[in-house]
């Protein structure tokens, strides 16, 4: 369940299997055509510009009187002037053909960077809460805004630069042993063999230090993230400074790796460009010894060195190219390893659809635990009537809460059966089940937008009308009215502009325009002052009156009202009743319910 591990080796074949559905999608002809057509286009030009000096070397021979009359150039077009012509249309059409490329192109990168995304992002939320509880945001954010960057800078670099550039080194080399003299074709084949080698070699040397720089970059990230969402903790606990030289330490690692990886890439570079330089040597001096000879024309030789001026330029960003596509083929290959993660909880190919019920629960002989080694329910069985309400109460780290997931399927139990309305959970779609249930969770993370957007969230297709309605039911309306945007008004980062019980009350609202026939209270109460408790569990009372509820408490003086209060213990039901008959039993509900009376935040756990 750990994010991809960026210091594995090299695996561009994995990254191109993983990217080729999205490049080529069979559900999309569209973006096959362009794709056709980008290519085609792509060949056009660089025909077209293998042709060029060509016609510029036959212009000048023209000009001198040495060209063949015979020529198929000189049949064509029989004047300087006429040659000229011929050049200049030729090269505004290749430069047309190119803008005509990029009109095409653009809706295919686009695309694909859409869909690749859309598919990641609806992936990742298909993925199982305890994926989610291992990884850490801000990397997971990281691994996914670099690997939409690569998407660019992959297309862009093989379509744009890489296929072009192969394209006419294969037309150019042709073109000298046809055309001009077999000796320059040789001599350029063996320039690019030392040169791609020393490119190749030294990019590969690079590679260990740009997936390793990645990896601390990808970290420092997640140190950035997690600082700014927890900003108020850092100021209450005046950490700044550690926390900053924390987040130096990661940067100043990345420094390091980075600087070793430039110092490594000027080397190779200059190898590089000492392989180019001594084979552009040897080309010019042969073309201007046959010339000399007086075995090749003046525009031969001119049509030799604007073919080398015509590929030093890509050659030049052939390195940098390369190295951009294996980072990018890095990056990629992390965000679509995610795809490979398996949710944990899937629905089986015989789900069935919750049907329409009253919304009646059972647990049976329910057995869970998170690994192996950390049993956390053994054994736990009770129901809920349709329309009660039922507590679960005890020591802190009893397995209240997991009773809860476990209803809502973020995990799977060990043994036993959870039921609704008679139907096994494990047998339904997840979709039907998640829309029964309303959650109030004691942290309630809201969403940086507006306060209709948070509380609409229950239900998005919920009119204005509704949503005012579930403000009204949780006592949140008022507030919202005085706000200078009302309901318009931002709430800030995870709802920091709203105090505890401010949030509290959306959540609630959120829950009751759901409009569920279960609701879930998971100490929806326990963070607030005891007035502004009293105040939220009067709303929860409100929005889940006849509604089958099950209330998750730490201070036993909000479940009073409960229809029936499971005392849990070390993963076990070890009490239960209502509240007068658990009083009247004196035995752990009582011990904890006297000592709370003391100080409302006493737990048994710790007594």
């Amino acid at each position: 369940m750990a994010l991809p591990d960026s210091t594995a080796p090299p695996s561009d074949r994995k990254a191109f299997r993983l990217f080729l559905p999205f490049l080529w999608p069979k559900d999309d002809p569209g973006i096959k055509l362009r794709l056709g057509f980008t290519i085609f286009f792509l060949f056009s030009v660089a025909g077209l510009n293998s042709v060029l000096p060509l016609l510029f070397a036959s212009a000048i021979d023209s000009y001198s009187g040495k060209t063949d009359s015979g020529s198929p150039v000189f049949l064509i077009t029989t004047s300087v002037v006429g040659l000229l012509f011929v050049y200049g249309f030729v090269h505004w059409f290749s430069r047309a053909l190119n803008e005509v490329r990029w009109a095409i192109y653009g809706r295919i990168e686009q695309r694909i960077r859409r869909r690749v995304g859309m598919v990641v992002f609806k992936h990742l939320h298909n993925l199982s809460l305890r994926y989610h509880l291992q990884k850490r945001t801000g990397s997971l954010s990281r691994i996914m805004e670099n690997g939409i960057r690569a998407i660019e800078d992959l297309l862009f670099d093989c379509i744009f630069l890489v296929l072009p550039f192969v394209v006419e080194i294969v037309l150019v080399v042709v073109v000298m042993l046809i055309f001009l003299d077999g000796i320059f074709a040789l001599l350029l084949f063996a320039t690019l063999i030392l040169y791609l080698t020393a490119l190749f070699v030294g990019s590969e040397w690079l590679r260990k230090y740009q997936r390793r720089a990645i990896r601390v970059g990808t970290e420092a990230h997640g140190k950035a993230v997690d600082s700014i969402i927890n900003y108020e903790t850092i100021k209450y606990s005046g950490n700044e400074d550690y926390v900053a030289a924390r987040y130096d330490r990661a940067l100043s690692e990345e420094e390091e790796l980075t600087v070793r990886s430039l110092t490594l890439r000027s080397l190779t570079g200059f190898v590089q460009v000492s392989i180019l330089g001594f084979g552009i040597i040897s080309i010019v001096v042969t073309a201007g010894g046959r010339v000399v000879e007086g075995v090749m024309t003046i525009g031969a030789l001119v049509a030799v060195n604007q073919y080398l001026l015509q590929l030093i330029r890509p050659l030049d960003r052939l390195g940098f190219v390369y190295r951009n596509i294996k980072k990018a083929l890095v990056d990629l290959e992390q965000m679509l390893s995610l795809l490979e993660e398996q949710p944990e909880i899937t629905d089986s190919p015989t789900a069935q659809t919750l049907t329409d019920g009253p919304g009646a629960i059972r647990f049976d002989k329910v057995s869970f635990a998170y690994d192996s080694r950390r049993p956390v329910l053994k054994n736990v069985s009770f129901e809920v009537p349709a329309g009660n309400t039922i507590a679960l109460v005890g020591p802190s780290g009893a397995g209240k809460s997991t009773i809860g997931r476990l209803l809502f399927r973020f995990f799977d139990v060990t043994d036993g059966t959870i039921s609704i309305d008679a139907q096994n959970i494990a047998d339904l779609t997840q979709d039907s089940l998640h829309s029964a249930i309303a959650v109030v969770p004691q942290d309630t993370v809201l969403f940086n937008e507006s306060l209709f957007y948070n509380i609409a969230f229950g239900r998005p297709d919920s009119s204005a009308e509704e949503v005012i309605n579930a403000a009204k039911l949780a006592q949140i309306h008022d507030f919202i009215e005085m706000l200078p945007d009302g309901y318009n008004s931002l709430v800030g980062e995870r709802g920091l502009k709203l105090s505890g019980g401010e949030k509290q009350r959306i959540a609630i609202a959120r829950a009751a325009l759901k409009n569920p026939r279960i609701f879930l209270f998971d100490e929806a109460t326990s963070s607030l002052d005891s007035e502004t408790e009293t105040a939220i569990q009067q709303n929860l009372s409100a929005i889940s009156a006849s509604t089958t509820t099950i209330m998750i408490a730490h201070r036993l003086s909000t479940v009073t009202h409960s229809d029936e209060i499971l005392f849990i213990e070390d993963g076990e039901v070890v009490e239960r009743g209502n509240h007068e008959t658990l009083l009247a039993h004196q035995g752990r509900y009582a011990e904890l319910w006297w000592r709370q009376q003391e100080d409302p935040d006493a737990d048994l756990a710790i007594a």
